[in-house]
């Protein structure tokens, strides 16, 4: 290649002169100074404002809307859904019916135990009426036990004296008989010798005929005395029979008594019989009542079926459908109450100087333009951490600090935007320090309790 086809190098441009450097360097530095300088001019104040607010509040982004949410489930019974009448996002009233359990055996029980409840009180009833016979009887049926064995007693009492009477007068009788037998046959026995005697006397001539005659009709007559007498014991012999007779009926009269006697002791045995039905009609009443409490039982089990809201709120979700078994205790459908609807903050401990029950609060939620207002009402005794499902364990001797955090509840201020929160949205909390009102927060606190409480119910 020939040198001329050989490219000259460019000439190099002219070098500055040295004064117009510096000219152009000092206006841009200037330029740079005037910038810098109207710029911390500018930002001064607002630096200032942040760093007065950073310092003067409390700020975390680890915040949520919350409610308590219900969940709403069957009682004591387990079942097929037959009916849902409620919807997701649906507001429902206090007492409204949500869901209905099958209720068809729980109504059955109801049923059974209704009848048996009849037949428990029909029993109970004829135990009564038995008791109260028994009562009416028993008192009357000894009365006239005792009366019977009184007049047996004394009937016994006037057969054994007459039979002491009768003994007593027979064996006098027969006494008197034998006496007046012996002395007649004594006499006899005298007039038979006379009469012997003064018969062989006449018979030699030795005594008149009349003699004779007196001492025949002596012995005659004492002969008829002697058989008169015989005939008097035997008659007071034969009254021996009315002492037997008399003594067979005292005897009758003594069974009689004691006969009376143990008709007395049988009725007043019936006095156990009445103490017998009394625990009776006492045991019947306690069926009565258990079979009461049973059917007090089944019918809460039956009112159990239908589900209803236990406070008016808005229903956020549905877990079961129609035709689904639900046991006892399981889920169907969440409740919250909207009037219940506060702000949790988990602070950090290291941002917990200067905030106390009472202090205002800023409420940035991320899903609207505007803040909210709100108030603190209480700060938490505890951190989260000590509520964790799985707590730390520092036995190893390894550990690493965690800034912790604690739970704050903020109310929220109601304006036109309130019916629009909704559980679990993010917020943004700024608690401006300052020393609170503990009483404003008391009161606050107070009144969500009862918000809570019925929300509980």
């Amino acid at each position: 290649m020939s040198s001329s086809s050989i490219p000259e190098p460019n000439p190099s441009p002219p070098s500055p002169k040295p004064g117009l450097v510096r000219r152009i360097w000092s206006s841009h530095l200037l330029r740079l100074l005037v910038v810098v300088g109207v710029t911390v001019l500018v930002a001064t104040p607002f630096a200032v404002t942040w760093l007065s607010y950073r310092l003067s509040h409390s700020i975390t982004d680890d915040a949520f809307v919350e409610s308590h949410i219900v969940n709403i489930g069957p009682q004591q019974v387990s079942g097929h859904i037959v009916r849902i009448l409620v919807e997701e996002h649906d507001k429902v009233e206090a007492g409204q019916l949500l869901v209905e359990i099958d209720p068809t055996p729980y109504r059955d029980q109801v049923e059974l135990l209704r009848a048996k409840l009849q037949v428990a009180e029909a029993q109970a009833s004829a135990e009564e009426a038995s008791l109260v016979r028994l009562r009416a009887e028993v008192p009357h049926e000894i009365e006239i036990a005792r009366k019977a064995l009184a007049a047996a007693l004394a009937e016994q009492a006037r057969d054994d004296e007459f039979l002491k009477f009768t003994a007593e007068d027979v064996a006098k009788a027969l006494k008197e008989a034998q006496a007046t037998l012996d002395s007649t046959q004594a006499t006899f026995v005298l007039a038979e010798e006379e009469h012997k005697r003064f018969t062989t006397l006449y018979k030699e001539s030795a005594v008149p005929e009349r003699r004779a005659q007196e001492a025949i009709k002596a012995f005659n007559a004492n002969r008829a005395e002697v058989k008169l007498a015989e005939a008097r014991v035997a008659r007071a012999q034969a009254a021996e029979m009315r002492v037997d007779v008399a003594r067979q009926s005292a005897l009758a009269a003594a069974h009689q008594g004691q006969k009376a006697a143990r008709a007395l002791e049988l009725a007043e045995t019936k006095n156990l019989r009445i103490t017998e039905m009394e625990r009776l009609v006492e045991v019947k009443k306690k069926q009565v009542d258990e079979t009461q409490r049973s059917l007090d039982v089944a019918s809460t089990n039956l009112g159990y079926t239908r589900i209803v809201a236990p406070f008016p709120g808005v229903v956020v979700k549905r877990y079961r459908h129609l035709g689904d078994y639900a046991p006892v205790g399981t889920p169907i459908l969440s409740l919250y109450n909207p009037e219940l609807t506060y702000v949790t903050a988990h602070l950090e401990e290291t941002k917990l100087e200067g905030v106390a029950p009472g202090n205002e609060v800023r409420l940035d939620v991320d899903a609207f333009s505007e803040p909210f207002r709100g108030r603190v009402v209480w700060i938490n005794r505890a951190t989260g951490a000590n509520f964790a499902l799985v707590p730390r364990n520092l036995s190893s001797g390894e550990f690493t600090k965690v800034v912790q955090r604690v739970p704050v509840r903020i109310w929220i201020e109601r304006d036109e935007r309130w019916p629009q929160l909704r559980a679990g949205l993010s917020v943004t909390v700024s608690i401006a320090h300052g020393p609170g009102d503990a009483e404003w927060a008391r009161r606050e606190a107070q009144a969500m309790l009862e918000l809570e409480s019925k929300v509980k119910k």
